[in-house]
């Protein structure tokens, strides 16, 4: 590997070790080898050793190496953190603080906004927004430019159904078996760009102030619809004024009782919304898989609880 091409300071060995263990470009690799090589008496001393760095080397920037220098802490105290998906190297010392074990310590102390009543000023950029449990709210946002794979929906619907093919699936399904009960859904909303969720926004922010047109419609960016999860369902029965609440109806009742064998959640439940964010939505429905939403429907939980319960399954970003 010719590493003259770029401006270094020699580290030739390590810059090949890292190249080999890494997917940072070259010109990264000797900008993040030749920083590396200035901090790495002091991280042996804590014992961050070089192998520990090279295991880890593209979750710990040079930021993050600066910082666990600066909070001095120690690699054998904080390495049951770093098993813990979406640690944030800049709390280490804080999870030092806390009993029990590491999960109970990672997620309270770098994301109490879980629950959005205790929601702090940090906001996360979700990496993987492809993950089916992803939590996407107020703190906890999604690259503008994240586009789904989405599919239309094979089912009534006032202006085409748009998910991710398992959720789409999924629906199909769950319409087919309402069908044949002689119940009627119709998709009202699914999927949403977020350019989509802009004009949504914009226009409600032009009624409300910020504050209750943030409980009504999310801020583009933190929307479960640009995740492709997300649907709003009602049913003939509404759009033909039998019913003015979706809440009031058959479906709305079946579906409660078993969305949940389909990989479908209630996620906005009445008198949940200090720790939703939103307001109670009885026609939301989101997609989380067939096993979690059997767990979250059997528990009589939030979403938020399965979180705090199980964790974050996808890095995420401080920003």
């Amino acid at each position: 590997m010719n590493w003259n091409e770029y401006s270094n300071q020699s580290n030739y060995v390590l810059y090949d070790l890292i190249y080999q263990n890494s997917v940072m470009s070259k010109t990264k690799i000797v900008k993040y080898v030749d920083s590396y090589v200035e901090l790495k008496p002091r991280l042996d001393e804590l014992g961050f050793s070089q192998d520990v760095i090279i295991k880890r080397i593209d979750e710990l920037s040079i930021n993050d190496l600066e910082s666990i220098i600066s909070q001095n802490v120690s690699y054998n105290k904080v390495k049951k953190y770093m098993n813990i998906t979406g640690y944030q190297v800049c709390d280490f010392k804080d999870y030092l603080k806390y009993d029990g074990t590491a999960l109970e310590a990672v997620l309270p102390v770098s994301y109490p906004g879980i629950n959005t009543c205790d929601l702090n000023d940090r906001t996360y950029l979700i990496e993987q927004p492809d993950n089916l449990l992803v939590l996407s709210k107020k703190g906890f946002m999604v690259d503008e430019n994240y586009e789904p794979d989405v599919r239309e929906v094979d089912i009534a619907s006032e202006e085409g159904a748009y998910l991710i093919d398992e959720a789409a699936s999924s629906l199909e399904k769950m319409n087919e078996d309402a069908s044949k009960l002689g119940l009627s859904l119709v998709v009202k909303s699914s999927y949403r760009s977020y350019e989509n969720q802009k004009e949504l926004y914009d226009y409600y922010l032009s009624i409300y102030d910020y504050s209750y047109a943030s409980t009504l419609v999310n801020v583009p960016g933190f929307s479960e619809y640009q995740l492709g999860l997300a649907i709003d369902l009602t049913s003939q029965s509404v759009l033909g004024g039998i019913y003015t609440d979706f809440s009031q109806t058959e479906e709305y009742q079946w579906l409660v009782n078993n969305s949940y064998k389909y990989g479908f959640i209630l996620r906005y439940p009445e008198n949940e919304s200090d720790r939703t964010g939103a307001m109670n939505e009885p026609w939301h429905f989101r997609y989380v898989g067939k096993d979690i939403a059997k767990e979250i429907y059997e528990k009589n939980e939030l979403f938020e609880d399965y979180i705090w319960e199980h964790g974050f399954s996808y890095s995420l970003k401080l920003q």
